[in-house]
């Protein structure tokens, strides 16, 4: 005979470690809350209660509800421990098990809810916990009919927590491998740990991918191969992004461009900070992209660029102290972003400037991945995951949007250039093949020569802008 189990959200508290409103915090452009009933959806539970407080009214008109039963705690100060006995009340006397689980645990995972539901049933111990590598935690919790009377006695604002540690003997564990546990959010800083977390994680994730299909080595300089494609004219006019970086520009300003490659910014900015005595900072790893950038600057005069071949961040910033630090289309991948962004802000004096696309700029070989590899493409952090971080942060970005068509190539040949380097294939294997073939259904070719895809939209553009900490 089939167990009816139901679920109980405890999301009633006031959040006041975190200043209020903590369930509709954005992770990932979700609320808190809205990750945790989603991942309840995702596991199979069909009967979920949810047990509000003082922010229903906000909550209730912004969470993507599907068949929840919302109820109320009219007096939440009581404690986490009276909305589980509120929580219990409501389920009907049909009801087997309680899976009791926290409102303000985004990442609660999935295959721990479905390893607490798939845990046997055993009169004898009703209280199932799941068990986390490194001990990180014991939620959410199974609780069993036979155990619903302990249940109804917690009092304070520990939830289960002391009826556990009072009853081992009810208790059963579920390991559960899931490396990063179940974090609470309870505070900022809980909600910049989860935020970053999820950011490696996806970093990861993609890297992972490439390594399962890879068919060509990065090499030393990875940018070798296509590095003439990064080149721009720093005297160029028609360029919305620079336009609004040039704005920013101050007389005397010394400005660092961190991952600056072959000077598409670096260099119109030096130019405009010439007449001045300003200079910039061109930091980047790329030796060919760098011996881009002195070749164009020699060609156009600009000798106020001062080039450093390294990696970001540094162990020590001073060096590179600037009134403005830049970063135009670096970080997607960078899967410790808390560290480089901490330097970034440690190395400004005035402001930290972001430039970033609302996907990551290799998303232009995606259309290619399925024919190819015969799975979508694992997407990068980008643009809103870069503004919702600074926001957990504490600081407040202010975003220009402009929008840019889609890039266009000179030849075939220069396209599937770009394109193979981003699906690691090897020029003749049959990944190749299958890659020259969808090729074929993909390329359209404009008036004037210039070589596309189908179907390739415009490309939103944020220009982030905000004020490192502790700056005048």
């Amino acid at each position: 005979m089939t167990r009816r189990t139901a679920a109980v959200v405890l999301a009633a508290g006031a959040g006041s470690r975190f200043g209020g409103g903590k369930l509709l915090a954005s992770v990932n452009g979700r609320p808190v809350l809205q990750h945790v009933l989603d991942r309840l959806a995702e596991s199979g539970l069909a009967e979920v209660v949810v047990v509000l407080g003082d922010d229903a009214r906000s909550i209730e008109t912004t969470i993507d509800w599907r068949r929840e039963r919302r109820i109320r705690n009219e007096d939440p100060v009581r404690g986490l421990s009276s909305s589980v006995r509120i929580g219990i009340e409501a389920l009907d006397g049909a009801t087997d098990d309680v899976l009791m689980v926290l409102g303000d645990q985004p990442m609660v995972p999935v295959e721990a809810i479905r390893a607490l539901l798939d845990a046997p049933p055993d009169a004898a111990r009703p209280i199932v916990v799941p068990v986390y590598p490194g001990d990180a935690g014991r939620n959410p919790v199974l609780v069993g009919r036979a155990a619903f009377p302990l249940v109804a006695e917690a009092t304070g604002d520990r939830g289960l927590g002391p009826m556990i540690a009072a009853h081992p003997e009810l208790v059963r564990e579920v390991p559960v491998d899931s490396p990063g546990g179940n974090p609470d959010i309870d505070t900022r800083a809980d909600l910049v740990t989860v935020l970053e977390t999820a950011w490696a994680a996806r970093v990861r994730a993609n890297a992972e991918q490439v390594e399962r299909f890879r068919e060509v080595p990065d090499g030393t300089d990875f940018y070798a191969p296509v590095s003439g494609l990064f080149r721009a004219d720093p005297t160029r006019t028609d360029d919305s992004a620079l336009d609004a970086l040039l704005r920013l520009v101050r007389p005397a300003d010394r400005w660092l461009d961190i991952g600056a490659g072959a000077g598409r910014y670096a260099l119109p900015l030096a130019r405009a900070l010439a007449p001045s005595g300003g200079e910039v900072i061109a930091l980047d790893p790329s030796a060919s992209m760098l011996d881009g950038l002195r070749e164009i600057a020699a060609e156009h005069g600009i000798d106020n660029v001062r080039v450093v071949e390294t990696r970001w961040p540094p162990v020590d910033t001073t060096p590179f102290a600037a009134d403005v630090a830049l970063i135009a289309h670096v970080g997607y991948d960078i899967e410790a972003i808390g560290p480089f962004l901490e330097a970034m802000e440690s190395s400004s004096r005035r402001l930290c400037v972001a430039i970033l696309m609302d996907r990551q700029p290799s998303s232009i070989a995606d259309v290619c991945w399925p024919p190819v590899h015969g799975e979508d493409r694992v997407p990068l952090p980008a643009l809103p995951d870069f503004v919702e971080l600074l926001q957990a942060r504490g600081r407040a970005p202010s975003v220009e949007h402009l929008e840019r068509e889609p890039r266009r190539f000179a030849s075939r040949d220069e396209l599937e250039g770009l394109l193979r380097r981003q699906l690691w294939v090897e020029p003749g294997s049959e990944a190749d093949r299958r890659f020259r073939s969808a090729l074929d259904g993909l390329v359209e070719n404009g008036a004037d020569g210039a070589v596309g895809l189908v179907g390739q939209r415009s490309l939103l553009i944020g220009i982030v802008t905000w004020a490192p900490e502790g700056s005048a």
